[in-house]
């Protein structure tokens, strides 16, 4: 999403901007005490764009499925989330809608300068620089947030505001949690998940993950838009190219197209905006093959259903309760199977075995079977849940578990391998269970071996990673006091 440059939008009389709301089928009438907004059905996803004629366009289920909802009406810009679309019109006024993409329209707010939607939360910045923010029904009132706001970013768990001097502060849990200061000199503000990503003023880009408190990680210079969603970063750099990483925040980038001028990522789904106004959309991740949308555009939106969950040990729910919704996509839900069945047969099944291994795989892979190595070209680069790296272990693997992985090592992130090579890893190339019995983070960070150099944070991130998932998985709080639990890798 881009930064707000402009404390007002062009304006047209609100008065005919509403008639021409009312003639395309929106409702000015009375609020409706509807249901809290929901997921879009599983294996649904939404594209949405704005032409540069204001009209709006939201197709539903795959890349090419025909356009099904068109306001030909001024519209300012729009979001996609879940199962609620929103417009702001050039007269300040925002409407939203909830279920499918023929129910009625209803009007939210007037006086708006921009909006963003996440889950069942609608924020706001109006045209005075107020922040507010409302959860639940669409009729919920509206929590005021901050004054002088420039920026304002929602998830599901956290609300980010970037101050007109620059200056960002974030805060985590209900509307009235405390401000958390992060970082100034700001011009973009991206939030997802348990991280946070921000574009400085000079185009250095930058993100974080964890908690509130932990440290940046630089990602790169000349960065005109980042996007974040679940263990993905992408940016659109000056040069126009669009480029995206996976898993650790110190992984290589995968470039993707260039002439970009907005990056849009959700779930599985990447969709770039580019220079020329046309959108392309892919399936699959960082390396599924483009689907041409449409021309004349102005604004691109992403939206995907959350998969169904998977029964055992760990589920989408879980994954989802503890490192927050953007994690929850078809890649990640369709390992979960293997990867339960090798969690019962290697004995990780405690709340502080589960809670160390995802941990472990969110910081490896984010969870995704096939995630690989991004920017390093060796034959035997990390693959799969848990980064099988070397051809010592790529033979070692291969020895204990059957299977010929050093001629054939793009199957250590296949759907079949990558769960039992984790498994194999986790007990016995390591004995790594036994340092999450003693609820020992940092001897589970050792066995793993990754690199500290590249990141020094990596440790704190992955001990805090690791304490979520344990309370999680123990009820909601610690089963030992925090003092207990050694982070020193």
């Amino acid at each position: 999403m881009k930064v707000l440059t402009s404390t007002s939008a062009t304006r047209v009389a609100t008065a005919s901007v509403v008639a021409g709301l009312l003639t395309a089928g929106l409702s000015a009438g009375a609020l409706t005490t509807a249901a809290q907004a929901a997921e879009l059905p599983p294996g649904a996803g939404r594209v949405g764009v704005l032409s540069g004629s204001g009209q709006v366009h939201v197709k539903e289920g795959n890349l090419h499925s025909p356009w099904v909802l068109d306001i030909a009406t001024g519209i300012d810009r729009f979001d996609l989330a879940g199962d609620r679309v929103g417009v702001l019109d050039t007269g300040g006024t925002l409407w939203v809608k909830k279920d499918n993409l023929h129910t009625r329209w209803e009007r939210l707010a007037d006086g708006v300068r921009d909006f963003r939607l996440a889950g069942d939360r609608v924020g706001i910045v109006r045209t005075d620089g107020t922040a507010a923010v409302k959860e639940g029904p669409l009729d919920s009132r509206w929590d005021e947030q901050a004054n002088g706001v420039g920026e304002l970013e929602i998830t599901p768990d956290r609300i980010g505001v970037v101050a007109t001097d620059g200056q960002v502060n974030v805060k985590e849990g209900g509307l009235d949690a405390p401000w958390v200061p992060q970082i100034g000199s700001i011009a973009n503000l991206e939030l997802s998940g348990d991280r946070i990503g921000v574009v400085r003023t000079d185009g250095t880009a930058a993100v974080k993950e964890s908690n509130l408190w932990s440290n940046w990680v630089e990602q790169t210079n000349g960065v005109v838009d980042l996007e974040l969603s679940g263990s993905l970063v992408g940016v659109v750099l000056d040069t126009g190219l669009a480029t995206v990483k996976e898993g650790n925040l110190y992984a290589g980038w995968v470039d993707q197209l260039g002439g970009a001028a907005d990056l849009e990522i959700s779930g599985d789904r990447i969709g770039v905006l580019r220079t020329d106004g046309s959108a392309v959309v892919k399936d699959g991740g960082v390396h599924g093959p483009w689907v041409e949308q449409t021309s004349g555009l102005k604004q691109l939106r992403l939206a995907t259903a959350a998969p169904t969950s998977t029964a055992g040990h760990v589920s989408i729910g879980d994954i989802t309760a503890i490192y927050g919704s953007s994690y929850s996509t078809d890649t990640v839900a369709a390992g979960l199977p293997s990867l339960n069945q090798v969690m019962a047969e290697k004995g990780i099944t405690t709340p502080t075995r589960k809670a160390a291994f995802l941990a472990t795989l969110k910081h490896e892979s984010g969870f995704r079977y096939n995630a690989g190595e991004a920017g390093n070209s060796d034959v035997y680069r990390g693959r799969g849940f848990i980064q099988l790296t070397s051809a010592a272990n790529y033979g070692s693997a291969g020895r204990d578990l059957g299977h010929d992985f050093l001629n054939n090592p793009s199957d250590a992130a296949s759907l079949q391998w990558s769960a039992r090579i984790a498994g194999w890893y986790w007990t016995v190339a390591r004995n790594i269970n036994a340092a999450a019995d003693a609820y020992d983070m940092g001897a589970v960070g050792r066995a793993i071996g990754y690199s500290y150099a590249l990141d020094p944070t990596e440790t704190g991130n992955r001990c805090t990673s690791y304490k979520r998932a344990l309370a999680h998985f123990n009820g909601g709080s610690l089963p030992v006091p925090e003092s207990a639990i050694d982070c020193t890798r």
